[in-house]
């Protein structure tokens, strides 16, 4: 295809083709391409393993992706109103206040640490956890509101509670050690007025803080916005308690637990070899490798496993001969769980992997420990299935050796000298992340610290931090008491980060 330039006497006869091509895009097929593009981005964000980048980046990510996720809720109302999406029918809509609060938490950490400032979001024990309203205009309200409050605060910090009123409805307080909004502005918004000879008004302040009058009326809520005698700026959302409910809080998903499963782990490319079998043994797994398919067949045939987890590309004999010649055997081994290694994620591809036998299918990159185990652990028999993992014993090593010689043994002692440093650096922030928690109530960031220090433990083989990780980590989807798990899970961190300083 030749592109020739035109003269340009052709630019009137270019711009009439141009507004034809676009009038083929009528607005339910922009809206629907523009979804698309969306929902690719928010896939992209998904597949980053938050858990392994340093602290500011992964707040930079949960930043960007609470926002795209924002757009998309957007571009959901507008795209049914131009009929490109209509609305599903199910259940009514409703705000779970804990999803709530995370997501401004999401959004506004990493703009508020660049400006130097501290963000607190916490819900408070009696506060109810569910509000039968649409989400979206909740949650367009609150982000206003706590925008506002990080752009304007100059230094200090804001803060974000939930909390219950008298009545059992819920309160929302969002507060800041700012300047103020001043009298007139907050005189000008109770009349609904713009200021004298401006429309719109005339600060940046006065047009946010209208726009959440006009949110809340559509709610609607109670609104009320104010400055503190102490100094800053305060805004309180109460919703009626006619709305609001209190649900049980739903149990944590159990720990995936392979502790004991035999599990004959084929793959072709080291690197992702050592991986899969670090992770495997840090979820307490019985590992046998083999490099390809061939030694796969030859090593199924010699052993007793309770599970085979395969790459599907691999030199000699491939992944989905290695499963059809196992299906075809005619005997109980026939049966066993064999589950899928794979990068690739088209459904044909799928398809053709459980055509060939296969019981489940994980993508890669692999995205974690947690994820791989509960993955695997869903085919294994129901003895395997999410055991809750043993408290470790006082006679216990606070490191598995066989775990941690394997692993400096596999990367080099280089690679193991750098991973050494970032696990101390890891282990240091996450316990300072959890005194942080303790004091503040933050149960957010102690799921959050807990996660990293389960994947960090595992990974080195630091078995009793792993099991008191855990631990504190369910502890935290409840409201149970997290003090003396805290406390354990705090003495095991500084154990471990004892024995590395020993070992290095």
């Amino acid at each position: 295809m030749s592109i020739i330039a035109s003269p340009f006497g052709a630019e009137p006869a270019r711009t009439a083709r141009a507004r034809a091509w676009r009038g083929e895009f009528d607005q339910p097929m922009l809206a629907h391409d523009l979804r698309a593009e969306l929902r690719g981005m928010l896939d992209g964000l998904a597949s980053i393993d938050a858990d392994a980048l340093p602290r500011e980046a992964r707040e930079e990510l949960e930043r960007v992706a609470a926002a795209a996720e924002g757009v998309n809720a957007l571009l959901g109302l507008v795209f049914e109103e131009v009929g490109a999406e209509p609305a599903e029918a199910g259940e009514p809509a409703a705000v779970n206040v804990a999803e709530l609060l995370d997501a401004q938490r999401r959004r506004w950490t990493a703009e508020a640490r660049r400006k130097g400032l501290s963000l607190r979001v916490v819900s408070e024990a009696d506060a109810p956890s569910r509000v039968d309203l649409d989400p979206l205009p909740l949650a367009r309200l609150l982000g206003h509101l706590v925008g506002e409050a990080v752009r304007h605060c100059g230094s200090g910090g804001v803060e974000l509670v939930a909390s219950a009123t008298r009545r059992g409805g819920v309160l929302l307080h969002l507060s800041d050690s700012g300047p103020g909004v001043g009298q007139e502005v907050l005189e000008r918004l109770r009349a609904d007025a713009a200021p004298e000879g401006t429309d719109p008004p005339a600060t940046p302040r006065d047009a946010g803080l209208r726009r959440a009058r006009r949110l809340a009326d559509l709610i609607p809520a109670r609104l009320v916005l104010r400055d503190r005698a102490a100094g800053g700026f305060e805004a309180l959302i109460e919703l009626p308690p006619e709305i609001c409910s209190r649900c049980e809080p739903v149990a944590p998903e159990p720990e995936a637990d392979l502790d004991g499963a035999r599990i004959l782990l084929a793959e072709d490319n080291p690197t992702n070899q050592m991986v899969a079998a670090q992770m495997l043994r840090a979820l307490r797994a019985e590992v046998t490798v083999a490099g390809d398919g061939a030694e796969a067949l030859a090593v199924f045939e010699a052993g007793d496993f309770d599970m085979v987890v395969l790459d599907i590309e691999m030199p000699r004999v491939s992944g989905l001969d290695v499963i059809r010649r196992i299906r075809a055997r005619g005997d109980r081994r026939a049966n066993l769980p064999i589950v899928a290694l794979t990068a690739y994620a088209m459904r044909e591809h799928q398809e053709r992997i459980a055509k060939a036998g296969a019981n489940g299918l994980v993508s890669k990159p692999i995205g974690g420990i947690e994820q791989l185990g509960r993955a695997l652990v869903a085919h294994l028999p129901p003895g395997f299935r999410a055991r809750a993992p043993q408290e470790p014993g006082a006679g216990d090593p606070v490191v598995d050796q066989a775990i941690y010689d394997a692993l400096a043994q596999a990367i080099g002692t280089e690679l193991m000298g750098e991973l050494v440093e970032k696990v101390i650096a890891d282990l240091g922030a996450a316990r300072a992340d959890l005194e942080t928690a303790r004091a503040s109530g933050d149960l957010a960031l102690i799921r959050s610290a807990s996660h990293i220090l389960i994947s960090v433990a595992g990974a080195i083989g630091a078995v009793g931090l792993q099991s008191q990780a855990r631990a504190v980590n369910g502890l935290a989807h409840g409201r149970a008491p997290l003090d003396a798990a805290l406390d354990g899970c705090v003495a095991e961190i500084g154990a471990v980060l004892a024995f590395l300083a020993k070992d290095g």
